[in-house]
Parts: structure tokens; C-alpha cells; sequence
């Protein structure tokens, strides 16, 4: 991206937050299901282990709300289980057969793969329970920073791509057994192959890599820390964590060799504030641009929307505004992350749900789950038209 003049008023936040008291858990502790031992285990950043829950079934999938809670789902149980911070357990929904995978969308919404009927459920907040998408063996589910589902058919070899409106894509095929998914703070997908023990990268674009060809026992389970630290849980009872460079160590070993599980790291629960401001965007370089930073964990959990005000500003009189605008959202390498003209072509149910979609249709908006950086939004002109516009971020919950 080229160097952007700052004619227009900038405004740029950095959000600082303290950490809400947990009881039993603190963001960056590791958990891990082991399936072998019913048990799931808690890991503080320095490798400290405790035991958490033990169960009546072999805990699988583990996800973490919003709010702090743990879910848990596990073979051949017919419920999804609710830890509250304080580790006092809940039956958050039942009538399931083996919900594997769990992930949260940004609106708070449990999806839940069933790998015993072939199914992923939609879970509101209140627990309403709804068919989202059949006929995969999906193990593993995450999201993406613009909200598209990713699971994984450990049968079919391979990864399948759902839109917020339950739209399905095939987004990659042709691997060996895909298990455990896990989205980097640059919107890279890992996936472990179980066998034969591959870990592949995937860029947004959906080209392939290998990160690593290194297990000899197959990997699991995948989670990124705030630092971009990968852990990756085995068959053969290991953590193993590799650096942003790539270098790998073990973090954990001793856990059961049959433990075939996911693994989840607590985020902080931290929230972007609302901030706006307006300008003159003109040609060129002289464009409006909205700089923010947020502050916390840098996992996938601040969900945020992002307006270009434009025509609408003109029923607060608002001396010429911009007729068409264009949003652009980039993170702290100028990379683009998102792009969109009118509103409603790409995310509009999801900007519609949060309560704050323009007025206009041919203003912009962009749904994003961001994790801890830089972020700059940039308006435009479509067809370099030039009047007055307003950027706005805000949070959606």
C-alpha cells in the first residue's frame, strides 16, 4: 500500500484494559481435553499443570465464550457443558450425540460439529438450537476475521467453507485426514493432518503450504497464543509449541498417548471502544483515514464494525457529502484485510444483526473479529469522487 498524505484529521486510539479476576483461569492458560483419562487439563503460560474437571465422558471440543466461559463437548456425550469462570459447571445444551467441534461466531452463537449425526448446530446466546449445515464428519470448526465458518471433514480429506448465511464452498481438498483448525492474527488457516503428520498453511487466498512434516505422532489439536506462539497437542501425549519462526519445543509431555483432543487458550475479554471522526476526502492521497489499535489479547475476540458515512450525513446538514464511499480496512503491514463499496452486497446479514448498519446502501461497512495490533480504515471515492465522510469503529457486543 502506498504512503497516504494525512491532509484529513487522523484519530488513532490505543485501548488499554485490565484483565477481569478469574478465579480458576487467567488469559494465556492452555486447556486441554484428554479423551483417555476423561480429564481437562489446565497449563499456565510457564508450563504450570493442574487439573481442571473431571468428567463422566471423554471431553473433545473446547471453546471459549466471550465472556470467559469454557465449553465442552466429547465423544459419545449427548451434552455441551458450560464452565463459568469460576469453574461451577452448567448443562449449556443437550440432546447431541458427539459434539466435537465448538467456536464462537462474533455475535456470541456456539457452533457445535456433531460428528455422530453428521451435523453442525447454531447455539444462540439463550441455548435456541438450530440446523446450520449436515452431511460432513466434522471434527474441527473455526472462524475466520469475517466471520466464515471453517470445518474440517476428517473423512472426505477435506475443509469446507461456510458464509455467515450457511453458504458452503469447498475451500480446500485432497488432505489426509484433517483434524484440528486454527486461524493466525494474519487470517492464515493451520491444519493438522492426522496422518501422516502434517500441519498445513493455508493463506486467506487458500494457497497451500506445509508448516511442518515434523510428527511422527499424529497432531490434533491447534491453538495460537497472544505472542502468535502455535501449541499443537498428539497421539503421543505432547504439547509441542512452535515459535513464530517456526522453532519448535515441547511445553507439556507426559499426557495420555491415547489422548486424541482439541486444546483452547483463554482470551481477555477485552473490547474495543466507539470512535469516529469526519473529513474532506479528496484524490490521490488525500483520503480519510481512521487509525485504531486495539489492546488485549491477541486472539480472534474483539468483534468490531466499521462504517464510511457518506450520503445519510447530508439529513444532519452536512455541507457536501461523499456520494459513494469505499472502505478499505488494513492491519499493521498495510496489508489489506477488507474491502467493500456498498454495504449490502457481501455481509449483510451480520451488519444488519448488530444494530448499526447505514442508512444509505451505497455506504460501507465492515464486520471483522480482529486480534490485538494496528488497524488503519481508509475511505475513498468510487471513481475518485471527492466530499465530506465520516469513518466510524465500533464494537458489536
Amino acid at each position: 500500500m502506498k504512503k497516504v498524505s494525512l491532509v484529513p484529521l487522523l484519530f488513532s486510539l490505543a485501548i488499554l484494559f485490565l484483565a477481569p479476576h478469574r478465579i480458576q483461569a487467567a488469559p494465556g492458560d492452555l486447556y486441554v481435553a484428554d479423551t483417555d483419562t476423561n480429564v481437562i487439563f489446565k497449563f499456565t503460560p510457564d508450563g504450570k499443570k493442574t487439573t481442571f474437571a473431571s468428567l463422566q465422558f471423554s471431553p473433545y471440543g473446547l471453546a471459549f465464550s466471550s465472556g470467559g466461559d469454557l465449553l465442552v463437548g466429547g465423544f459419545g456425550s449427548p451434552n455441551i457443558l458450560d464452565f463459568n469462570r469460576a469453574g461451577q459447571a452448567s448443562t449449556f445444551a443437550d440432546d447431541l450425540q458427539s459434539p466435537y467441534g465448538l467456536a464462537f461466531d462474533g455475535a456470541g452463537n456456539l457452533f457445535a460439529a456433531d460428528a455422530g449425526n453428521g451435523s453442525i448446530f447454531k447455539f444462540t446466546p439463550s441455548g435456541t438450537k438450530t440446523v446450520f449445515a449436515s452431511g460432513l464428519a466434522s471434527y474441527a470448526v473455526a472462524f475466520d476475521p469475517l466471520g466464515n465458518l471453517f470445518a474440517s471433514d476428517h473423512d472426505a480429506g477435506t475443509i469446507y467453507k461456510f458464509t455467515p448465511e450457511g453458504s458452503r464452498s469447498t475451500f480446500a481438498s485432497g488432505l489426509n485426514t484433517p483434524v484440528g483448525l486454527a486461524f493466525d492474527r494474519a487470517g492464515n488457516l493451520f491444519v493438522a493432518e492426522e496422518v501422516p503428520g502434517h500441519i498445513s498453511k493455508f493463506s486467506p487466498a487458500g494457497v497451500k503450504s506445509f508448516f511442518t512434516t515434523e510428527f511422527a505422532y499424529n497432531p490434533f489439536g491447534l491453538a495460537f497464543d497472544d505472542s502468535g506462539n502455535l501449541f499443537v497437542s498428539d497421539a503421543n501425549g505432547m504439547i509441542s509449541k512452535y515459535t513464530p519462526e517456526g522453532v519448535r519445543n515441547t511445553f507439556a509431555a507426559g499426557l495420555s498417548q491415547q489422548m486424541a483432543s482439541m486444546i483452547a487458550i483463554e482470551p481477555a475479554t477485552d473490547k474495543l471502544r466507539n470512535i469516529s471522526t469526519r473529513g474532506f476526502v479528496q484524490t490521490g492521497d488525500s483520503v480519510l483515514i481512521g487509525g485504531f489499535i486495539v489492546g488485549g489479547s491477541a486472539l480472534f475476540n474483539n468483534v468490531v464494525l466499521i462504517r464510511a458515512i457518506g450520503p445519510s450525513l447530508a439529513t444532519v446538514n452536512v455541507s457536501t457529502p461523499l456520494q459513494d464511499p469505499i472502505l478499505e480496512l488494513h492491519d499493521a503491514t498495510g496489508a489489506v484485510i477488507a474491502t467493500n463499496d456498498d454495504w449490502q452486497d457481501i455481509q449483510k446479514s451480520q451488519i444488519t444483526a448488530t444494530g448499526l448498519a447505514p442508512t444509505d446502501p451505497k455506504e460501507s461497512a465492515i464486520y471483522a473479529v480482529l486480534p490485538t495490533g494496528a488497524y488503519t480504515a481508509i475511505v475513498r471515492g468510487v471513481s475518485e469522487t471527492t466530499g465530506n465522510a465520516l469513518v466510524e469503529v465500533y464494537v458489536t457486543e
